[in-house]
């Protein structure tokens, strides 16, 4: 004990830490004297297994103790229910007291002013813990009846600095205690339990100081050249980030960070953050010149303006084929404000990790994380080099030569005859007239020739049959096909795994008479919107042609493997109409190892409203439609209706990408 029988702060931070009976651990010091004084902490006892004292049916549960779910909002009804929701909220009262008084014994040499306010903070949370704990005996649940996480304790108590201290507990964990506790108050109001309801307000108010308290010192602590946001991301290590800083499933609470202290800036940046707090994520790149890429082999290759606006403008459209907890990288990242809409109208956003360039920088965190796999929208020969500082543990080969013939429609149509024809490869200039002749003789009036490489209808040149003298005088390599008369051009997705093939889903293509990719259209029937001929002709002849089983594609599965591609594969297709009249199906015009635009269409559709469909489209940044939106939101906050531009616009901007959503394709 300290002077005049007052309980030193090594005394008191011990009896919270290693009490062994709740009364002990919750009795708030009557005097207390704040005269420096040593640790009290046995350095022997600083190691990772360091536990808090717990009286018997309070330590923490074994591995893989099977606790109660998370009460819902009709759960709440139920006396018993709140009671097993204030035993949640009770261990973690707890457990922030237990870690406080361990930061008071791990840094004795704090400023006097940051102990003085950790105390109160301390004496605080006791009371919390005694409001939930009797409060919840009221409901009929006793504190121990279920087993009590440590993920707290195993996040915080490692702290090495009072930085980390304030940067882990007051900043994380309480931080998102300003969602919970607004929530549930609300909640438990309209369950008819005020009395709990009215706890959780406290506690509310509370939180706010705390927040405030550990705000303040994290600026007094941190490189004061780096904002708020930069400087916490940087400071957190996995299992922590600021996703942690917020409620799980509850509404993010802006006002009450704004009364903690944090600016509006700060505030923006959070509530559009997410990163996995556990899943391994896979990272995702935006790279839709891989073909030029390829085909430039193996002399060097050089974006053009074009290409780089497409990059630029539309490289967000790989958010959509990733998941919350995955991580995309960005040249140019959208605004928060853009995010939020997006987040608003239902999309769930991965991570965005910012890159200088086409590289990743020495200030990208995500070099120092676990990754599972780096997943760019094609492979391509510069990924290797580009990404080669990845720490992944799926390390999916980014390119080997053997690849190259799988984006060449030349080596497509010559490995896969029998389902892309009719379809020449030209294989010297003065074969193309025997070729365009055999083709006039099967009853086409047109033909069309196609570069090995290229994507979206680029590069195609068509030749009316009745004129040859129109014919190029070059045509090496090049693909030459008939011009057939389109009725429905499709895409079917795929993800090709090493032992089976997955077929994901069909999307209507829009592609205009040159060729060129429009856009997609993606309902949850392949027919909606269809006459009655056609929807008859998909079903019974064509669409059989696509299951995993199924001739063709094994064909294409065995090709792909036999060079040992993984990752996503499209098929573009379409019916035509023959000089009979009669419908005709060209099962591929294009194979895609590749994300796909049909596939981003196929993506955002499960994540409009159900039941509804949705058109995708790109188009030029100065077209009117790409000036306007209005998302019509459902009661479950998804898109049901109305339209949404995809990507944040910028006064350079060439291109957008649009969705319109509806019941019905006659309403699009």
């Amino acid at each position: 004990m300290g002077e005049a029988g007052k309980e030193t702060i090594a005394d008191f931070a011990n009896r919270v830490l290693f009490g062994s009976t709740l009364e002990e651990k919750l009795r708030r010091p009557s005097l207390l004297s704040l005269t420096s004084s040593p640790s009290g902490l046995d350095k022997g006892i600083l190691h990772a297994d360091l536990v808090p004292g717990r009286p018997e049916g309070l330590t923490f549960a074994r591995s893989g103790a099977k606790r109660p779910n998370m009460p819902s909002r009709p759960d709440l009804v139920d006396e018993k229910s709140r009671g097993v929701l204030l035993h949640f909220f009770a261990n973690h009262e707890l457990l922030a007291a237990e870690l406080m008084a361990l930061a008071l014994l791990k840094f004795p040499d704090a400023p006097e002013e940051f102990r003085k306010g950790l105390i109160q903070t301390l004496k605080e949370e006791q009371y919390h813990t005694k409001w939930y704990v009797r409060r919840m005996a009221e409901c009929g649940v006793e504190f121990g009846e279920y087993p009590l996480n440590r993920f707290f304790w195993d996040a915080v108590s490692s702290m090495e600095s009072p930085l980390d201290y304030v940067s882990r507990l007051s900043l994380t964990f309480e931080q998102a205690n300003l969602d919970y506790a607004l929530h549930y108050s609300g909640l438990l109001e309209e369950a008819g339990d005020s009395k709990s309801s009215a706890i959780l307000k406290q506690i509310y108010q509370d939180e706010i100081s705390h927040v405030g308290y550990g705000l303040t010192w994290f600026r007094n602590w941190k490189n004061k050249q780096t904002d708020d946001w930069a400087a916490l991301k940087s400071q957190l290590h996995f299992p922590l980030s600021p996703s942690r800083a917020k409620g799980n499933k509850t509404p993010f609470n802006r006002e009450g960070r704004i009364a903690a202290g944090f600016d509006e800036s700060y505030v923006d940046q959070l509530e559009i953050f997410d990163r996995s707090n556990g899943r391994t994520p896979n990272v995702f790149y935006f790279n839709p010149d891989a073909e030029n890429q390829i085909g430039a082999l193996p002399s060097p290759y050089h974006p053009n303006v074009k290409i780089r606006s497409v990059i630029e403008d539309l490289e967000i459209l790989s958010a959509f084929t990733a998941r919350r907890d995955d991580v995309l990288l960005m040249r140019r990242p959208p605004s928060a404000p853009h995010r939020r809409k997006l987040l608003q109208a239902g999309f769930i956003l991965p991570e965005i990790e910012a890159i200088e360039g086409d590289c990743l920088g020495p200030s990208n965190l995500i070099l120092n994380r676990k990754l599972h796999a780096f997943r760019p929208w094609s492979l391509a020969p510069n990924l290797p080099k580009q990404f080669n500082r990845l720490e992944l543990s799926d390390s999916v080969t980014l390119w080997k030569p053997e690849y190259a013939p799988l984006f060449s429609k030349a080596e497509q149509a010559k490995h896969l005859a029998k389902w892309m024809g009719p379809s020449f490869v030209c294989e010297s200039d003065d074969k193309l007239p025997a070729i365009l002749s055999e083709i006039r003789a099967q009853g086409w009036n047109k033909a069309v020739l196609k570069k090995p490489f290229s994507t979206a209808g680029n590069g195609m040149q068509f030749i009316n049959l009745d004129r040859m003298e129109s014919c190029p005088s070059r045509a090496e390599n090049m693909v030459v096909e008939p011009f057939h008369d389109r009725v429905f051009d499709f895409s079917v997705q795929f993800d090709v795994g090493k032992e089976r093939i997955r077929k994901l889903g069909i999307v209507h293509q829009l592609v205009q008479d040159s060729g060129a990719y429009r856009g997609s259209r993606c309902f949850i029937k392949t027919c909606e919107g269809l006459s009655p001929e056609l929807s008859r002709f998909l079903m019974e002849h064509a669409l059989p042609q696509y299951e995993s089983d199924s001739p063709f594609i094994t064909a294409v599965f065995d090709w792909l493997r036999s060079v040992g591609y993984r990752g996503p594969m499209g098929i573009d297709a379409y019916v035509f109409r023959e000089p009979s009249g009669n419908l005709g199906l060209r099962p591929a015009c294009e194979i895609n190892p590749r994300y796909t635009m049909g596939r981003v269409a196929l993506e955002l559709r499960k994540q409009i409203a159900s039941g509804y469909g949705l058109e995708f489209r790109i188009l030029r940044a100065s077209d009117p439609e790409a000036n306007s939106d209005a998302a019509i939101i459902d009661s479950k906050g998804k898109m049901s209706g109305g339209s949404l531009i995809l990507n944040d616009l910028h006064s350079d901007s060439r291109f957008a990408a649009k969705i319109k959503v509806a019941k019905k394709a006659a309403d699009l």
